[in-house]
């Protein structure tokens, strides 16, 4: 019974464990320019946000 599954793979020219994921290497850096400008952009886009709301949150302390 369980040489039919080894028999059906090799009549399919399959090789086995053709069906398991490989895992996938990590990618490192940016793949060009545009990507790493775009990731600074971000970066200061919510670093700018976070500054906003605490000088907000200084002026609201500061009246009361």
């Amino acid at each position: 019974m369980s040489d039919e599954p080894k028999k059906a793979r090799k009549l399919l020219g399959l090789p086995p464990f053709y069906w398991v994921a490989q895992p996938k290497p990590r990618q490192r850096g940016f793949v060009n320019g545009q990507q790493r400008r775009f990731h600074y952009a971000m970066t200061m886009l919510k670093v700018a946000k976070v500054a906003a709301i605490a000088v907000f949150a200084l002026l609201i302390i500061g009246v009361i």
